[in-house]
């Protein structure tokens, strides 16, 4: 007899692409914000998967802009498929997803030269915290 949990697909986390649903165009999966609960609609299958990021920093501060934010590293491989994806999809939209909740969505205008994003420049500390925490799970420098 077989497992009605084998059915169950695991959470997911890596870097998906965005998916502007339509009506003939339905959304592949819709996950929730991890701060402000708003839903995303992602493509099935990551880009980039959770082997893909390779360290989170801890909470860094901008003197230059005044702001907070983490850097998440990428291997090489993930930054020449970022840098692939928007060669043939410019303005595409990421979403950043830990366990199915999306960290943060982010456009890349022009190419990577970094082996790193950095995230979280527009939230406060608190929410800056549970992104961090959030992050953590997957990669910790």
């Amino acid at each position: 007899m077989m497992s009605v949990f084998a059915f169950a697909e695991a959470q997911q986390s890596g870097i998906f692409i965005v998916k502007k649903p339509g009506r003939r165009n339905p959304c592949e999966q819709e996950l929730k914000m991890l701060i402000g609960g708003k839903k995303v609609c992602v493509l099935k299958k990551p880009i980039v998967d959770v082997e893909g990021l390779e360290y989170v920093t801890d909470i860094l501060y901008d003197p230059i802009i005044k702001s907070n934010h983490i850097n998440l590293g990428l291997s090489s491989t993930s930054v020449s498929t970022l840098n692939k994806t928007i060669l043939s999809l410019p303005n595409a939209e990421f979403a950043l997803v830990v366990d199915d909740d999306v960290i943060c969505v982010f456009t890349i205008y022009e190419r990577l030269t970094t082996r790193y994003i950095r995230i979280g420049s527009d939230l406060d500390i608190q929410s800056l915290f549970i992104v961090r925490d959030k992050l953590r799970k997957v990669r910790y420098e």
